[in-house]
């Protein structure tokens, strides 16, 4: 039976969730790991002697408050120059202005007379004389950008001077754009190498594994097991690969399987019809030769070689339904029966023919109506095959001259019972029971206790193989046992109407 297509579960991650959420991660992790980076560089560039928020209030606020410490400068360079020589005033004022990153150099007649210490931290050895002559209006010290601005101005003595201011204009050294440049396009592509990896890695190693399982496939081999490793679409693929792995496997080995049916089958009907077909030749060639030269042994020899016709014509009936049992081409009719009639019926059919062969034949009927699910003429099949079989058994003991007390008195007695979920339907006999060693094989096909294949003391072999595949084809259970008190005992199972 061909089980609806599997279809994909939308309560996993799917590979389209998974490549969203990379793609998600990188807008929103990124900037977060570019911001730890940042603090962590400005922690290393302030040396961590101030808080972060700190840095970053005075930083934004720099601009501001070097143009108030760079207009008090200018204004006193212009009104009152003579305050720059005065070193206590001067040292005043290079402090202010190296807390707001400016660097005050002061000329005297050409001559260097004050440099800023915060420019001397900077750069201690630079010559800041050359700034004198013509000072350029952008420089670089330390790597960090400073721009210039040159007052000049007159000493109340007549004595000419000079004010040169650096401003520092960039908060970070000059390498730090670049650097900051490369750090966060490696950020960048590590985070999407990372995720690019993880997400191909979730994809192509099961389908990898898919590969070489159709790999397998294709060098024959369907042992290989495609074990699922994710709930995505790949991983339900795979477990629809492994379902259609499993399939193949058992529709080969099925096939295999009627292989050698098939060859058992054609085995044992050149066995069978072999012997009848002997038989006839050799009757057909008494009566041609003139060996029935009365008109009594020509009538013998007919009736034999009819016999034998209808034992050959029944051997093939089986053979033929037995074979559209084992493909399971035999359709059933199904419909609700009661046990209790449609059982009495049959062995009342039954009772007139064996009465005459010495062998009686009751039942064992509960009071309540039991009714199952069933096809009538195949139950009719199996209920007669499992009666000529104990017929059959009982006259096999006759003719080997057992005798007993349970041969005095041969009897089959079929009962029938039920529980809540199926009906039994036991059929005992007197007869001589089965071998132990034969009771796990009696309902293989071609099977006999008696091995000698005689269609005068046994079937063909398939009476009971019939059995078996009609009952399981209705859904129930076989099996044969030994009674305590002698004799064998075969029950099969059907299905309630009602379970």
């Amino acid at each position: 039976m061909i089980k609806p297509r599997t279809s994909i579960r939308r309560d996993v991650m799917s590979i389209r969730v998974k490549l969203y959420l990379s793609y998600l991660l990188m807008i929103v992790i990124l900037p977060i790991i570019l911001i730890c980076t940042v603090m962590v560089l400005l922690l290393f560039f302030t040396d961590s002697k101030q808080d972060v928020r700190d840095y970053f209030e005075k930083e934004k606020n720099l601009d501001y408050r070097q143009a108030l410490a760079i207009g008090e400068v200018s204004y006193v360079v212009q009104n009152e120059p003579d305050k720059l020589g005065d070193e206590a005033y001067v040292s005043n004022v290079q402090d202010k202005l190296g807390r707001v990153a400016v660097g005050l150099l002061i000329a005297r007649n050409g001559e260097m007379e004050s440099v800023s210490p915060y420019l001397q931290r900077l750069s201690p050895q630079e010559n800041w004389s050359k700034l004198l002559i013509s000072p350029p209006k952008r420089m670089t010290y330390n790597h960090y950008p400073f721009t210039s601005d040159s007052i000049a101005f007159r000493y109340s003595d007549g004595s000419e001077g000079e004010a040169i201011l650096l401003r520092r204009y960039e908060s970070v050294p000059v390498y730090w754009h670049p650097i900051s440049l490369v750090v966060v396009l490696a950020i960048i592509g590590l985070t999407s190498l990372l995720l690019t990896y993880y997400v191909s890695r979730r994809i192509i190693k099961p389908i990898e594994a898919l590969k070489t399982g159709v790999q397998h496939i294709k060098d024959g081999d369907l042992t290989y097991q495609v074990i699922p490793t994710s709930k995505d679409e790949v991983g339900e693929l795979s477990k629809v690969f492994e379902e259609m792995r499993l399939r193949l496997k058992h529709s080969i080995e099925q096939t295999l399987q009627y292989e050698d049916n098939r060859k058992m089958l054609l085995s044992h009907i050149s066995h069978d019809l072999k012997t009848p077909i002997t038989a006839i030749k050799g009757y057909v060639e008494g009566i041609l030769d003139g060996v029935a030269n009365t008109e009594e042994k020509q009538d013998r020899y007919i009736r034999t070689i009819y016999r034998k016709a209808n034992e050959m014509d029944k051997l093939i009936d089986e053979l033929f339904l037995f074979s559209k049992l084992d493909v399971q081409t035999v359709a059933y009719d199904f419909i609700p029966l009661d046990v209790n009639s449609f059982t009495a019926d049959m062995v009342g059919e039954m009772k007139f023919d064996l009465d005459k062969t010495g062998i009686t034949l009751t039942t064992s009927l509960p009071p309540e109506t039991i009714m199952v699910v069933a096809d009538p003429e195949k139950l009719s099949r199996v209920l007669t095959n499992v009666i000529d079989n104990s017929v059959k058994y009982m006259d096999l003991q006759s003719q080997l001259q057992v005798k007993s007390s349970l041969q005095e008195n041969k009897a089959i007695t079929v009962l029938v019972h039920a529980n809540d979920e199926e009906a039994f339907i036991t059929v005992e006999d007197t007869g001589p029971g089965i071998e132990e060693e034969a009771l796990p094989y009696i309902f293989d096909r071609f099977y006999r206790a008696e091995q000698s294949r005689n269609s005068e003391t046994g079937g063909s072999g398939l009476g009971l193989a019939i059995v078996k595949q009609m009952v399981e084809g209705h859904g129930g259970r076989v099996w044969a046992e030994n009674r305590p008190e002698g004799g064998a005992r075969l029950t099969f199972t059907l299905p309630r109407a009602g379970a």
